[in-house]
Parts: structure tokens; C-alpha cells; sequence
């Protein structure tokens, strides 16, 4: 059943007649009472009884009325509230970014959507690679930043960028950006160890033990300020996403080189049920054009190999 012949119902109801109401629709009176002849076949009742004076409503036509009125006055709520959220986003997005992001792209993405969509309220999961990549698989995110994840059912990946891994020290190290460091020279240096389970920690294990080669561990820990601390005060080395340690390295607070081989890429991870929620497509447009800004600006650098 169409809306327009509910409107044309009503119509008929309001006029009282055919002919009237087919003038002020604009159409031929035999094709109105077709239209009416049929909605009451539809709706299985009389909803009209015809007169010499025109027509009036049964009990069943009232009864029609009223719904028709009801839904009509729904359906115009619904454009209206989805073309005012089109326009305004609001509702909940669930964010997760990686620790690695902090400086390059999570606060700035954070706190631009919020001027953009004061309406809109955002709830970020911060954790390191694994862990948020751990809370899409159990759908308590709408979007994610991710390393190198698999295809997930239901879930839209598009990568950002690929860079490289590094070897972090403390800046009396030496270490330069413009010199890349071999894998014998990692797995000689002392390592201030991420969790087993962290995405940069397993690929780099993962390229030592192909050479017959291991870390050589000073200490374990998962807290990024801890372990720059840890860094900076000479106790050690760390592997690192380039952009993870890129405010740092500005800073002279830390130097770095890069791992010759060593690379890893970035995604941005959709759940497909919620691509196309105002709130949450604004989100990730609003992440690819940060991350290509910060691409073109130079503060997220691709790997040496692109």
C-alpha cells in the first residue's frame, strides 16, 4: 500500500466527495474511485458509503482514518528525525585506537570530531594493537584503528599506510632515521620487552628467528610512558611503529633507526552493521582525512620500501 493513496484517502475524507477531491488531486475522477475501489479490496472492508450527496465513512472507514493519519504523521517524523541526524549526527560511536596513534593522529581525531559533532557522544577504547583488536572480534567497536589485521566477517578494512619498525633508544644512542639497523645489531642491543602477544614484538621475533637470531631481554613491560621513560633514561632499547615514537624523536628526547626489513601496516576497521550510521561514517571520514594529513605533513611517514 502506498503512501499516496493514503493521502488520496484522506483526501477523499476531508472533501466528501469524489469529484471534488479528484479536482484538488489533479486527476481524473474514474481513476480515484478505482483507487478507492481497490483499498478497499486491500483492507478487506467498505470504508466509504456512496451517496447522491457524495460520501461518507463506515465504521470500518473510521477505523481507517485514524491509522492512515497515524502513519502518515510517522513516516513524516522519520524523514524528518533522519534528515536532521544526516545533517547533525548523533547517537553513540565507539572508537578504539592503538597507544602507537597517541601522537600522530588519536588526539586530534578525538577532539575534532567532537567540534564537529557536539552531538554525538564518542566513547574511545585506548590499549595497545592487540588489545583493541581483541574488542572489535567481540563487537564493542564501531571503528578501529588496526595493525595488519585479518579479514573479519562483517567488518570493512582500508588500509592507511605502511612504516616501519624501529629500534628506539636513548638519545645519547645515536641512533639516526637515516641509517637503518641490521638484525644482528637488534638482537645484540638490550631490550626493554612489549607483551608476547604485541603486533610489533611478534613480527620482529618473527624476522630474528628466521635468521637464527632472538632479543636479548632487559625487562618486560606494556606501558608506553614507562617504557620511553625507561628509554630515555639509558635502561634500555625498544621496537616501536615510527609514529609511536615521532613526538619524542622531534622532541630529541630519543633517537631511533630504522629496522632494515621491518615494516608493518596500518588499517581502519568499519563493522559493516554500522558503516553507514551518520555518526560513525563522519568518524571515518574524518580519520582518513587526518591520516592523510599527517601523511602529506611528513609526521606519519611511510616505510622506506614505498
Amino acid at each position: 500500500m502506498e503512501t499516496r493513496v493514503l493521502q488520496n484517502f484522506l483526501r477523499v475524507v476531508q472533501a466528501g466527495k469524489l469529484g471534488q477531491a479528484a479536482a484538488e488531486l489533479n486527476i481524473a475522477q474514474p481513476a480515484l474511485s478505482r483507487q478507492i475501489a481497490l483499498l478497499e479490496v486491500d483492507v478487506g472492508a467498505q470504508l466509504f458509503v456512496r451517496h447522491r450527496r457524495g460520501v461518507t465513512l463506515t465504521e470500518a472507514g473510521l477505523l481507517f482514518r485514524d491509522h492512515a493519519r497515524a502513519i502518515l504523521a510517522a513516516l513524516e517524523q522519520a524523514r524528518a528525525e533522519v534528515s536532521a541526524t544526516a545533517q547533525d549526527p548523533g547517537g553513540t560511536v565507539t572508537l578504539g585506537l592503538p597507544t602507537s596513534m597517541f601522537y600522530v593522529l588519536s588526539a586530534d581525531a578525538v577532539a575534532e570530531y567532537r567540534a564537529r559533532y557536539p552531538n554525538v557522544f564518542l566513547r574511545v577504547h585506548e590499549a595497545v594493537g592487540h588489545v583493541i583488536e581483541s574488542l572489535f572480534h567481540d563487537s564493542q567497536l564501531d571503528a578501529a584503528i588496526l595493525i595488519e589485521p585479518r579479514a573479519m566477517p562483517g567488518v570493512a578494512l582500508t588500509p592507511l599506510v605502511s612504516e616501519d619498525i624501529c629500534l628506539v633508544g636513548p638519545q645519547e644512542a645515536g641512533l639516526s632515521l637515516d641509517r637503518p639497523v641490521s638484525l644482528d645489531e637488534l638482537a645484540k642491543a638490550p631490550m626493554i620487552m612489549l607483551d608476547a602477544a604485541n603486533h610489533v614484538r611478534t613480527r620482529i621475533e618473527s624476522l630474528l628467528g628466521k635468521q637464527g637470531l632472538s632479543l636479548t631481554p632487559a625487562m618486560e613491560m606494556e606501558g608506553q610512558p614507562l617504557t620511553f621513560e625507561m628509554v630515555r633514561r639509558g635502561l634500555g632499547y625498544t621496537v616501536l611503529p615510527r609514529c609511536a615514537a615521532h613526538r619524542e624523536l622531534a622532541a630529541g628526547r630519543m633517537s631511533a633507526a630504522p629496522i632494515a626489513g621491518a615494516s608493518l601496516g596500518w588499517s581502519l576497521a568499519v563493522s559493516r552493521t554500522r558503516a553507514d550510521a551518520p555518526a560513525v561514517r563522519a568518524l571515518t571520514e574524518l580519520l582518513h582525512e587526518l591520516a592523510q594529513a599527517r601523511i602529506d605533513e611528513g609526521a606519519w611517514q611511510p616505510a622506506a620500501a614505498e
